[in-house]
């Protein structure tokens, strides 16, 4: 390897470090104020329901379809690399290095939501038991014992890093290729995150399908493994040849 080519991999390895330093950071600060939120609440629900008998008959976060948090994500991905992709080249950094860290911190991000998600759902579980009420779940993939716990970790986690790359997809394709055919490629977006809930058993997909229709659990983690990388490809393919156009 020539000194120039091993500088050119360093600098874009330094790149890809910063842009998955603020999508990993952006989504710390607003994931904790979401979820933050979302614990206040459901303990609410779950203590008025307690009290006054609302008629609920399943976990709060399966009444949501089993994750809400995706349509933050969601946002985020379409917000954060457009905004950022930028001030990433003015800094000497390249698409391609933005590309490759956006998808390094959409994965340590999925994690850390798949990590709050699974944590957030032991302790509802633990809340409707101290006052003796059934923990139904109807969405997701099952959750009994540590394997349980593991595998919920394993696949929110798909699950939220694609619906970040759907987000970053979407932008990426409307940034790259305008109104019209960025409304088209919208649709193949939306591919992987339509795969990451029917993988996962949850989402809007998975309710459309049915809970007894959906695959099993090995091909669940295939099917959101696949769905993660579809996702990078359909963000990676078109922000590295978006065009920037001077700042007025």
């Amino acid at each position: 390897m020539s000194a120039a080519t091993a500088l050119i991999r360093e600098a874009d390895q330094r790149g890809a470090r910063r842009a998955a330093a603020v999508t990993v950071r952006v989504v710390v600060t607003i994931g904790a104020w979401y979820w933050a939120i979302f614990v206040i609440v459901a303990a609410a629900v779950i203590i008025g329901n307690d009290r006054f008998g609302s008629g609920l008959d399943q976990g709060v976060l399966d009444a949501q379809m089993g994750g809400p948090s995706r349509w933050f994500l969601l946002v985020l991905g379409m917000i954060i690399p457009a905004a950022y992709l930028r001030l990433h080249v003015a800094a000497g950094g390249t698409r391609r290095s933005l590309a490759v860290g956006t998808v390094q911190g959409a994965l340590v991000s999925g994690a850390l939501i798949g990590l709050v998600t699974a944590l957030y759902l032991l302790g509802e579980r633990a809340l409707f038991a101290a006052f003796d009420q059934p923990w139904v779940r109807e969405f997701g993939l099952p959750m009994d014992g540590v394997p349980g716990v593991a595998l919920t970790v394993l696949s929110e986690s798909l699950v939220a890093a694609t619906y970040y790359l759907v987000g970053a997809a979407i932008s990426a394709g409307y940034y790259r290729l305008g109104a019209l055919r960025g409304s088209l490629y919208l649709l193949a977006a939306l591919v992987p995150a339509a795969l990451a809930d029917l993988s996962t058993h949850t989402g809007v997909t998975a309710l459309i399908v049915g809970p007894e229709n959906l695959p099993g659990v090995l091909l669940g983690l295939a099917g959101g493994a696949v769905a993660v990388a579809l996702a990078a490809w359909l963000f990676g393919t078109p922000v590295r040849t978006v065009h920037l156009r001077p700042s007025l």
